[in-house]
């Protein structure tokens, strides 16, 4: 027969279980979850990682790449143009994976890459081009991002878009197409805004210096008369004018206005991505132009910021 000392412990560890057990049952009555790194429990679902760190992190993987991408082409072409927009974009990539880390680690991410890089094409057109491009022909994935990442992440690959065209040869995202209606009708303003800029930059600029506006001015057209189709007949009037911000009267002022107009058309894209989240074909067509705008600022002398479009961070 158990002595008194050994009936007392018996009870104690029956009234514990008997606490542990109502516990757990009301933990898990009322939905409540571990965090992923805490101790198992039985009958206590764990968190699984936040859903988007694998997006994020594969993001990571691209900006490793095209640091180390960068390094390698400023060194083996030390007097070329590409080189010198490597060591541009090498800095931007140092500031965005900076950022980035930050941002995952606020929202219980480990900022570390994990993923192993997707296999690059073999091509002719150097490292660096290489994996800006495939980054950039990539984009869509994005589209599925949470509200609060997407428009850091598709910042992100635009100036990797825009490196890619300024090394020579700008990818295309397939699969793209005009944003619905509230979008298109948000950004045309800018847009419109933009092309009759330029064709006056144009009219203003001697024959012979006449190429890089006329190339500025070609996809922006065919992209306003391709958004201006989708709006069928509730395509708002556009005005005959506009007001210019500057008078395109000389080489300085005509480089200050074509900065001026397209950072104001990056900013309207930027305002408009995260409601096109979700709508894979929607979000490529606007980043498509969000990219073009931001690389044709940056041939027209504007200092590469590394998240064009947004609002600086602190």
């Amino acid at each position: 027969m158990p002595n008194a000392p050994h009936r007392a412990t018996v009870r104690r560890r029956a009234i514990l279980a008997a606490a542990l057990a109502g516990s757990l049952g009301s933990l898990t009555g009322c939905g409540i979850r571990l965090e992923s790194d805490a101790p198992h429990i039985p009958g206590i679902k764990t968190q699984g990682p936040p859903p988007d760190q694998k997006s994020l992190r594969r993001l990571q993987d691209e900006l490793d790449a095209a640091i180390r991408a960068a390094s390698k082409t400023s060194s083996s072409e030390s007097k070329s143009e590409s080189s010198a927009w490597a060591g541009k974009l090498a800095t931007l990539h140092r500031t965005q994976r900076r950022r980035l880390a930050a941002v995952m680690a606020t929202q219980g991410m480990t900022p570390v890459s994990t993923a192993s890089p997707s296999s690059r094409p073999n091509t002719d057109l150097g490292p660096l081009h290489s994996v800006e491009q495939e980054a950039a022909r990539g984009i869509g994935s994005l589209a599925s991002l949470s509200a609060r990442n997407l428009p850091m992440a598709a910042s992100i690959v635009v100036t990797q878009s825009a490196g890619a065209d300024l090394l020579g040869h700008p990818a295309e995202s397939s699969g793209g197409k005009p944003p619905n209606a509230d979008q298109v009708t948000a950004i045309l303003p800018s847009l419109r805004a933009a092309i009759y800029a330029f064709e006056e930059i144009i009219a203003k600029t001697p024959l012979k210096d006449r190429k890089r506006a006329e190339a500025t001015l070609t996809p922006l057209r065919a992209t306003r008369a391709t958004w201006e189709a989708s709006l069928g007949k509730d395509v708002p009037q556009s005005p005959d004018g506009f007001a210019l911000p500057v008078q395109p009267t000389t080489d300085a002022r005509r480089r200050t206005l074509a900065q001026r107009v397209l950072t104001d058309l990056i900013d309207a894209c930027a305002g408009q991505v995260v409601a096109t989240r979700a709508d894979r074909s929607a979000f490529v067509g606007l980043t498509a132009l969000w990219a073009d705008a931001t690389a044709q600022l940056w041939r027209w002398g504007a200092t590469p910021t590394a998240f064009p479009g947004l609002s600086p961070v602190e």
